[in-house]
């Protein structure tokens, strides 16, 4: 079993119009910061219970509601020319679609099918006013405060309150608030929730009743260590029959008796004991080490147990299910499992995660989240998704990177290739794609002159693909990765390929979406250098062109004066350096106090415009 849709209404980032999306038994979600991961799996929590983290509360706070649909509903209040019976209250509303189930499992979810085949069941959470409460008195109430006050429609809104402590949860199946879900059955359907401020090293000893290392050791058959008690019992022989230890305790015993006061039911004697023998605070002693070269938890790094604490979580809850017990459903969340991990580690956890899912798969969904390009890179795209927003419209969406692509060759292209640098684009808000690393080092900073902002603020990646494979990626964004994309390539004029462009531009360019944009001339170099001809931006190219060809390069620049740069002799003398040429450029406009003087090629500029 495994959910195969959530929907999420009101709750927090997500907004009144519901954010429905599809999951499968494993799903990797990705998005850049505050895009709502996160609060996608605590609106999971809301109707799956936990075990291994702390629960989070069904009765919720303010600040869980949606500030948008908050403000609406205040400006309803504010409103006098809306009817209070026409007043509406926000509800936050949490929908899952259950598929898949065995034969133990429909057991559960009987009373909540919603096709006749039984092949669906849906569980819904609400969390609305109650039912007796009378929302047109209360909101008469709220608007006697305006009476004979000269007030602004902002002021207004702060007097307006939220009844919040009107409101209650419910959780029920199909479509029938009505029909109640059991808690009994609701219980075996389990969420665990590993979030990205996890303290792995403090889970990893067993001093405390909550930590996951001693729960796990607690819910083994006691008796399994029976062994371990009869050793301490005669360690506690050994420790009473001591002599030094014998020693301490009667000077200890003389000098209580000397400063306390005599009791007849009371006397100074002490003794010394290794442990309790009792279950319970003797696996409070127990602690791990890992590696070759064995240490405490306490002592290895951020990284390596972050990797012991997944996958002891991950095996535990895995021989759980496989031996049985209530559990028939467990649905397992990890925010950020690269937390602290070198990138050969992201590599190696995304390569092997999927493994432990398979072993599983009847009894447990996994969903991930990430902000690392590398476990992108590695794990199935087929099942990566991508929240974003959807400026154009105006909302949340999600798109799986392979939706919508019907070219086994794309898929494949992108399977095998798409590796950590390129699949930044899908953190991205606005994506730049470029031939090669030359346009890869200098269009940032021409983006930076042209629009007084950095990439990195804009959220703007400049994606390399080394070549002209660009359709392979504009197709993920044609295909539902709607985020505005340019395209800078070479016209290559003169050459076999110099159709390539046109046609590419024929077949992608979408108004408001994408836009390839060709060089004037036959290459990036080329429009770079016959831009800058003459004027300040001469002066520049010749300097970068000295640092690469330190003879020939000042030969040239001597011979020039005070003659416009000419094009082709300049482009021969960068041809076959474009990279060490761009990176010696780039130290020049670092250098240059007035670093537009370079003229940007035009083609350029359109790009950045449509990009903006």
């Amino acid at each position: 079993m495994h959910i195969k849709q959530v929907s999420i209404k009101n709750y927090r980032n997500f907004g009144d119009t519901p954010f429905v999306m599809e999951l499968r038994p494993f799903t990797l979600i990705l998005g850049e910061n505050n895009i709502g991961k996160t609060n996608l799996l605590n609106a999971l929590g809301l109707i799956f219970s936990q075990e291994l983290t702390i629960f989070r509360k069904r009765v919720l706070e303010i600040d869980d509601i949606n500030y948008g649909s908050l403000q609406a509903f205040k400006r309803q209040v504010c409103d006098l020319m809306i009817q209070p019976d026409s007043v509406r209250f926000p509800e936050v509303r949490v929908e899952v679609v259950l598929t898949g189930m065995n034969d133990d499992q429909e057991a559960v979810v009987a009373d909540w099918f919603i096709d006749r085949e039984l092949t669906e069941a849906k569980i819904q959470y609400v969390f609305s006013p109650r039912a007796s409460f009378d929302r047109e008195h209360w909101i008469r109430r709220q608007r006697e405060e305006f009476d004979g006050r000269a007030l602004t429609e902002e002021e207004k809104l702060k007097l307006v309150d939220f009844p919040i402590g009107e409101y209650r949860y419910s959780i029920f199946g199909c479509d029938d608030p009505s029909n109640e879900c059991n808690m009994y059955f609701l219980r075996m359907l389990k969420m665990e929730f590993l979030d990205a401020l996890r303290d792995a090293q403090r889970e990893l000893m067993a001093s405390g009743d909550y930590r996951l290392l001693y729960r796990i050791l607690a819910q083994r058959d006691t008796s399994q260590y029976d062994g371990i008690k009869n050793v301490l019992y005669d360690l506690d022989d050994v420790i009473s029959s001591n002599p030094n230890l014998q020693s301490i305790k009667q000077e200890v015993s003389a000098l209580l008796d000397k400063v306390s006061l005599q009791a007849d039911d009371a006397d100074n004697t002490i003794d010394f004991s290794f442990t309790s023998p009792e279950t319970a605070e003797m696996l409070k002693k127990i602690s791990m080490i890992y590696g070759s070269n064995p240490i405490a938890v306490a002592r290895n790094g951020l990284g390596r147990n972050n990797l012991l604490y997944i996958s002891l979580v991950l095996s535990h809850l895995s021989a759980r299910d496989s031996a049985g017990g209530d559990t028939h459903f467990r649905l397992i969340a990890i925010e950020e499992p690269e937390a602290h991990l070198h990138p050969h580690l992201e590599d190696h956890l995304a390569e092997n995660i999927e493994s432990i899912l398979r072993q599983n798969q009847d009894r447990m969904q996994l969903l991930l989240t990430s902000h690392s390009t590398h476990i992108a890179a590695k794990l199935s795209l087929e099942n990566t998704a991508i929240i974003y927003n959807n400026r154009e419209e105006g909302r949340l969406d999600v798109h799986y990177v392979l939706s919508g692509l019907s070219d086994a060759r794309t898929v494949h292209y992108l399977s095998k290739y798409l590796d950590a640098t390129k699949s930044r684009m899908f953190f991205a808000r606005k994506i730049l794609l470029v031939e090669g690393i030359a346009e890869q080092l200098l269009i940032p900073r021409f983006y930076e002159l042209h629009c007084g902002s950095t990439v990195e603020r804009r959220g703007c990646n400049v994606i390399n693909v080394c070549g002209v494979a660009f359709r392979h990626f504009l197709k993920v964004i044609g295909s539902g990765f709607f985020v505005r994309c340019v395209v800078f390539t070479d016209s290559d004029t003169g050459t076999k390929g110099e159709q390539r462009a046109r046609a590419l531009k024929r077949e992608f360019d979408q108004r408001d979406l994408i836009l390839v944009e060709i060089t004037d001339t036959a290459t990036f170099e080329t429009d770079l250098i016959e831009a800058n001809k003459r004027g300040p931006g001469k002066q520049i190219l010749l300097d970068a062109l000295k640092v690469t060809r330190p003879r020939s390069g000042a030969k040239l620049a001597e011979e020039l004066g005070v003659k416009d740069i000419d094009v082709d002799a300049f482009y021969e003398q960068v041809n076959g350096h474009k990279s060490e040429f761009a990176f010696n450029l780039l130290a020049q406009l670092e250098d240059v106090p007035d670093g537009s003087a370079l003229a940007i090629p035009e083609y350029v500029r359109r790009g950045f415009e449509f990009l903006g």
